[in-house]
């Protein structure tokens, strides 16, 4: 199993997370990627409530059966269709990818 974690800071954070409609609409972007996407098993989304200057603001979980399919991931359409949404609305981006 593969983890892939991913953390971004938000550009126009007008609103405390959750309530911020930039945060929102990265959330249902990415929340709706669930079972469209051959071995992804799991995906949860997140918000930072520490406002802390090293927190990010939004968090992104999921799961993969396998490094083939986080390969496989990255080019699906419906992931590609997603960082329309993400890429305009955030300025940093973090990740990290592990096997279990």
């Amino acid at each position: 199993m593969i983890k892939h974690i991913v953390i971004w800071k938000l550009k126009n954070k007008t609103e405390p997370l959750p309530e911020c409609e930039d945060a929102l609409a990265i959330k249902q972007a990415l929340e709706n990627l669930a079972g469209k996407i051959p071995g992804l098993n799991h995906i949860e989304v997140g918000f930072d409530y520490s406002n802390k200057e090293t927190a990010g603001d939004i968090v992104l979980l999921t799961e993969f059966e396998s490094r083939d399919a986080l390969a496989s991931y990255q080019n699906h359409p419906a992931h590609v269709e997603v960082g329309k949404t993400v890429r305009p609305r955030t300025y940093d981006r973090r990740m990290i990818d592990y096997e279990l």
